[in-house]
């Protein structure tokens, strides 16, 4: 139901206004009449009128004033002049302070109705397009770090233009500055920190939205702080610190984060400048992945297991004689690379597999356990609840 306000200082214009506009087939309610501007600029602060249907010639406030002032206390109000005056100069002041139609008295009824038929459209139109735009910023305000994260990817990647980059900057609130710097973080020389974190399981996306959190807690004083997940399931972020403090700063958060997640980490803190954004980022990347560079033999051995895990017979010394070194030194390297033993890589490999098998099928527990290589359910439900905290049984009834 649209509102509308009339102001006339003659009263039976008024009133032969308003029974015109109730007889109309149209959401209309006359919400307030007015013998002159001064009253009909309270009765739009009041009620907040839709429409206004406001004579030119009236006391106190005119009705080019009236329409001055009423943009201060009702901006969205559209305004429909009715006047005995047949000046040009009068219609284009009001066209000049938006007025949609000018009408002459005596009003026809059909020039009325078309003109207050035009503005209810106008008006619902632009009521749609405003709750579309409300709920796009509602989206956006509840997606924000997802969209950053996306949008940081795509400038990496080379996906945006110049104008689509500073566009998108200025849609999500991304003010990197002078003193903006870069932490990279990857956990992957320790694999089993993407199964456990403590004695409960979580799935990848779940440990790196924790990732990103803990993260965020630790980098709070720095003030903004984006957050995003790269290509390589490493958790960067753009934050802001003075130069001569991001040697601490690192020192801190790869303390911090060892002790909360309860493994190694790598972790690369350095300046970054937005000019050099994909550079400098490329840079803290290939630090990274150096740290996390294996020796062969930890390298063919991972590969090896990664495509023979499945098989039960699977030991230490069979994939030591596919690689040719003894399982002693492989052992003692397995330890030394990937900060976990031999075993519990192993069992990682199909502890994950099996995850993965419960989620994506309705296979029985017995057969997945021999899908992942363990000859004996009870053996694949003990190495289960180690690292998961629970049984497999109960695992699926969470999963459901």
């Amino acid at each position: 139901m649209w509102k509308i306000v009339i102001a006339d200082d003659e009263p039976k214009i008024r009133q032969g206004l308003r029974e015109l506009v109730e007889s109309f087939d149209l959401p209309l309610k006359v919400c307030g009449e007015a013998k002159n501007g001064l009253e009909a600029l309270r009765i739009a602060g009041e009620e907040q009128p839709d429409i206004a249907l406001v004579d030119i010639c009236m006391p106190k406030l005119n009705g080019l004033q009236l329409l001055e002032q009423i943009r201060s206390v009702r901006p969205e109000c559209r305004t429909i002049i009715v006047s005995g005056y047949n000046e040009f100069s009068y219609a284009k002041e009001a066209m000049a302070l938006g007025v949609r139609s000018y009408i002459l008295k005596p009003i026809e009824e059909q020039e009325l109705y078309e003109a207050i038929l035009r503005l209810t459209e106008e008006l619902s139109r632009e009521r749609s397009r405003q709750r579309f735009i409300d709920l796009a910023n509602y989206q956006l305000d509840q997606h924000r770090e997802y969209l950053q994260g996306v949008f940081f990817n795509d400038w990496l990647e080379g996906r945006l233009t110049d104008t689509e980059r500073e566009g998108q900057k200025e849609l999500l609130s991304v003010h990197m500055g002078e003193d903006a710097a870069l932490v990279l973080v990857s956990t992957q020389n320790n694999r089993s920190l993407s199964l456990r974190m403590g004695d409960s399981h979580i799935s990848d996306d779940v440990y790196q939205f924790a990732l990103k959190n803990i993260l965020g807690e630790l980098l709070g004083k720095c003030d903004p702080v984006y957050l995003f997940t790269d290509r390589y399931q490493n958790v960067a972020g753009i934050f802001h610190e003075r130069e001569e403090k991001l040697g601490e700063l690192r020192r801190h958060l790869e303390g911090s984060l060892e002790q909360i997640l309860g493994g190694t980490c790598t972790i690369v803190v350095q300046r970054c400048e937005e000019a050099l954004f994909s550079k400098n980022y490329g840079e803290a990347l290939r630090e990274v992945q150096k740290s996390l560079e294996c020796r062969p033999a930890v390298t063919e051995a991972k590969k090896y297991l990664f495509e023979h895990f499945r098989d039960p017979d699977m030991d230490l010394n069979l994939v030591a004689r596919s690689i040719g070194i003894s399982p002693a030194y492989l052992s003692r390297l397995m330890k030394q690379e990937l900060g976990m033993s031999f075993k519990d890589f192993l069992t990682s490999l199909r502890i994950n597999e099996a995850i993965v098998l419960m989620r994506g099928t309705s296979r029985p527990i017995n057969e997945i356990a021999d899908m992942v290589g363990y000859k004996s359910q009870h053996y694949f439900s003990t190495a289960f609840k180690n690292i998961m905290g629970i049984s497999p049984s109960e695992h699926r009834k969470n999963i459901v």
